[in-house]
């Protein structure tokens, strides 16, 4: 029975001491008795906190003991003994009971705020603090760490979670707020538990506890908090009590505890056993105890409707087919495999036969699934070729197919054993089957040229020769690195040109010389002197080249060229200059020779020297290419432009586009180039009175009287009347009988356009400036001067055009006038400001002059 009875002042709570000196604590709120642990036994009295209803403190003659009392914890309510806190490893409140001590003759009679009042023997009264709560009073920020950190624990082990927030915030230890999430959790107080793992931080936490936030239920929170510090037996138990049970079967499922996810799913989810016993099956089958996992796969498809869960019902039958499999009911297997239309299932399925040496039944899963070099490998493993052979057109393994080919080979099926080796990549079975099977020799011929395989090629090269085909058999040998036998079989059937289309260019310096002995010993000179050259001896090559004559001339300068030796070079000069044999040779040879040593200014002066030829004896064409290309060399090479070489340039190209000019119908710019040719008439001795009348009827046409009579009255001179055509004779004695009134009208026909380098502005045909003394650079389209502001390039040559004339006489004829390149109208840029280019040509004249600088780097091409 009851002993003593202890109410708190408002009579909520009453501590009760019963006969057998245990002490319980009544809640009548809740109905709560609450066994009190740890209680003395010497204890008497019990008095409890007036200003916090949950604390309580046991009374004995020499000791007070204090307890406080949780209404809401994990579980339910709980009573606990205070004393020393300490921190435990997982951040759990460690509190060791510790009494705090009466002096003698003291009895407490009042405690408010942990401050006990007691009177002594004498009457008196005294104060002391209890030990569980001596430092809370003086918790301030100024104290000293480990201090606050008592401070804190003590806060925490009294449930005054504001007061450890406040403590904490100014300690900041991550433990510390960790401990107190833990024992805000175990007091189910949500909202302090994310404040401190808000402040840990601890992001985990929170979220989840977000989550269960609003749970009303205890038991249902009790279960979600006990989870959480991994006392999972006690969680079942919460999450049963509660009024979401199912909650238990959610944590064994998370688990993948499926033995006992069942147990409950019988009475609390049937609804569930379906899932879970697929998965409980898919468990037990990586364990490898089918036997069991067949029946689990059978259970979820028990209460199955057929057609409602597509996927369910695709899981559990493919677990089904792979156990059967494994339980040794083959036929039931393969057959649900194949049913289910799945590669992956098949795939899997197949794995287990083949696994089980059951390689035919494999490659049937493996064939259906698709995968058809493992069907192919396990039917050729098998030795099943008949039905590995409509596989091997899909498969892309060079392996399959050479085991196929091997196969097929052994069996005379040779054409098919080709076949599945050119698909592995065999080339040397393939080279071995076509000549000694199939009697395809052009086609391993054609194979080893193609791949350049040595072993392949010395195979080809025995069967040429045993064949009597020397020529294979010596280009072969070269392929398959057999030099020696290759320069032997050539050498003795004079097959060397097979020999040497088989080098190339890549040949080494020793078979190169071979070569040329070879073909020296036969007085086969020119041959022999192109292989010195290509071993490098270069002093033999030019012997025997001018021992040839004049036919291997260009091949001597090549020689020389490559050379740069100045023995050679003088050599070859005097054989060219006649002295050898008094028979000088062509200049274009000397030409030749002084571009090859790269002396490109001697060069230009030798092909001045010829074109000047040409041009004399009426050859303008050819002069103005040649003109043209010795530009392009000195341009490539930044090198000064000799003024002649230009003039004599510009004169030629004056003339070649007249042609143009008359075709376009553009008359007064054909008559100003006849102009400017007619006044270098003596550079033009083959066809001075062509070019004469051709001057007299343009300028007839364009209105230029005064220069038409000029020209006319030079025609009818002695030397040149009597070579007059008779269909222009009497034209120009008419235009001699009637002179002009005004003997000269051209320059009101030429429009007097600005010189690009000064400004100063002088008739556009004129390519020296009056003012500023520069040469101007031609337009090859016109012929007159370039225009800053009408500037582009031609995108072959580079060579400068005026825009606006270029991309018209393209429309008529896409051939370049100076380079005769095929150009669209449309590559044809305008380039807005050519500072850069007209910068270079007045360097390039200017160096031209002084003959000493070297010519400025040319511009950038245009974009």
């Amino acid at each position: 029975g009851i002993r003593k009875c202890f109410p708190n002042h408002e009579g909520t709570r009453v501590a009760l001491i019963d006969t057998s000196g245990t002490a319980w604590l009544y809640n009548p709120i809740n109905d709560d008795c609450i066994q009190i642990a740890d209680f003395p036994v010497t204890a008497d009295r019990i008095l409890w906190d007036s200003s916090d209803s949950t604390i309580f403190v046991a009374c004995d003659q020499f000791n007070l003991h204090t307890f406080v009392y949780s209404q809401v914890e994990v579980g339910g309510s709980g009573v606990r003994c205070l004393g020393d806190v300490e921190l435990g490893l997982q951040w759990e409140l460690r509190i060791e009971p510790s009494p705090s001590p009466l002096q003698h003759g003291q009895i407490a009679v009042l405690v408010v705020d942990g401050t006990v009042t007691c009177q002594q023997a004498s009457g008196g009264l005294y104060q002391q603090r209890l030990k569980s709560h001596d430092m809370s009073s003086n918790a301030h920020v100024a104290d000293a760490v480990e201090r606050q950190k008592g401070c804190m624990l003590q806060a925490l082990a009294l449930n005054r979670f504001p007061l450890a927030f406040k403590i904490g915030l100014a300690l900041n230890a991550r433990e510390l707020w960790l401990a107190m999430g833990r024992r805000a959790l175990e007091c189910l107080d949500i909202s302090w538990a994310k404040k401190a793992y808000r402040q840990a931080p601890a992001a985990g936490m929170v979220m989840y506890l977000d989550r269960i936030q609003t749970v009303e239920d205890k038991l249902l929170l009790s279960g979600h908090v006990s989870a959480l510090f991994g006392d999972f037996a006690k969680a079942r138990g919460y999450f049963l009590q509660s009024c979401s049970p199912e909650t238990a079967l959610d944590m064994h499922c998370d688990f993948l505890q499926w033995d006992q996810a069942l147990q409950l799913a019988q009475t609390l989810a049937p609804h569930r056993l379906g899932d879970i016993y697929l998965k409980s099956a898919m468990q037990l089958e990586g364990k490898n105890q089918n036997e069991q996992a067949l029946s689990h796969y059978e259970m979820a498809m028990r209460d199955h409707v057929p057609g409602t869960r597509g996927e369910h019902e695709a899981l559990c039958r493919a677990g089904i087919a792979r156990c059967s499999i494994r339980m040794g009911d083959l036929a039931r297997g393969m057959q649900i495999a194949l049913e289910l239309n799945d590669p992956a299932v098949c795939r899997e399925c197949a794995q287990v036969l083949a696994k089980m040496k059951q390689y035919v039944e494999a490659a049937q899963l493996y064939e259906a699934a698709g995968s058809y070099d493992q069907a192919a490998s396990l039917y050729i493993l098998d030795t099943n070729f008949e039905a590995a052979a409509p596989l091997m057109a899909k498969i892309s393994t060079p392996k399959l197919h050479l085991q196929f080919a091997k196969a097929k080979e052994s069996r005379g099926s040779y054409q098919d054993a080709l076949v599945a080796y050119e698909r592995a990549r065999d080339l040397d079975s393939v080279v071995r089957i076509c000549l000694v099977n199939l009697n395809q020799p052009q086609k391993a011929f054609q194979l080893v040229r193609e791949t350049k395989l040595a072993s392949g090629a010395e195979r080809v090269a025995e069967y040429c020769r045993k064949n009597g085909n020397v020529a294979g058999a010596v280009e072969f040998y070269l392929l398959a690195k057999n030099d020696e036998e290759a320069f032997l079989l050539a050498e003795r059937q004079d097959e060397m040109a097979t020999y040497e289309a088989g080098l190339g260019d890549n040949g080494t310096r020793d078979q190169y010389k071979r070569i040329a002995k070879y073909y020296e010993q036969r007085n086969i000179l020119a041959y022999a002197a192109r292989h010195y050259a290509n071993c490098e001896e270069y002093s033999t090559a030019l012997k025997l080249y001018l021992k040839v004559g004049e036919k291997e001339i260009d091949h001597a300068i090549e020689v020389v060229g490559r050379a740069r030796n100045d023995s050679l070079t003088h050599t070859l000069i005097d054989y060219l200059m006649g002295e050898t044999d008094n028979v000088p040779k062509d200049a274009n040879y000397v030409y030749r020779l002084h571009k090859a040593l790269g002396n490109y200014m001697q060069a230009a002066g030798t092909a001045h020297i010829i074109a000047k030829q040409e041009q004399e004896m009426g050859n303008y064409k050819q002069a103005h290419q040649l003109l043209f290309r010795t530009y392009q060399d000195l341009k490539s090479q930044q090198l000064a432009l000799p003024q002649e070489l230009w003039r004599r340039l510009m004169l030629l190209h004056s003339y070649v586009i007249v042609k143009r000019l008359v075709k376009a119908g553009d008359h007064p710019s054909a008559a100003i180039m006849l102009v400017r040719v007619a006044k270098n008439i003596q550079q033009f001795p083959a066809h001075v009175v062509p070019i004469l009348t051709s001057v007299v009827i343009e300028c007839q046409r364009a209105k230029m009287i005064g220069e038409s009579y000029q020209y006319a009255c030079t025609l009818m001179k002695p030397e040149y009347r009597k070579d007059v055509s008779e269909q222009y004779r009497k034209k120009i004695e008419n235009i001699v009988r009637k002179p002009p009134p005004d003997s000269d009208q051209r320059d009101v026909l030429e429009a007097n356009l600005p010189c690009m380098y000064c400004g100063f502005s002088f008739v556009e045909s004129q390519l020296d400036c009056l003012n500023c003394k520069n040469i101007s650079p031609f337009c090859i389209a016109s012929g007159m001067r370039m225009l800053k502001e009408d500037w582009s390039n031609c995108p072959a040559c580079n060579f400068p055009a005026r825009h606006s004339v270029f991309t018209a006489t393209l429309q008529q004829n896409d051939q370049c006038p100076m380079c005769d390149s095929v150009v669209k109208p449309q590559e044809v840029t305008l380039v807005p400001d050519p500072v850069n280019q007209i910068n270079y040509y007045k360097s390039l004249f200017q160096a031209a002059e002084s003959e000493s600088a070297p010519a400025p780097p040319p511009p950038p091409p245009p974009p």
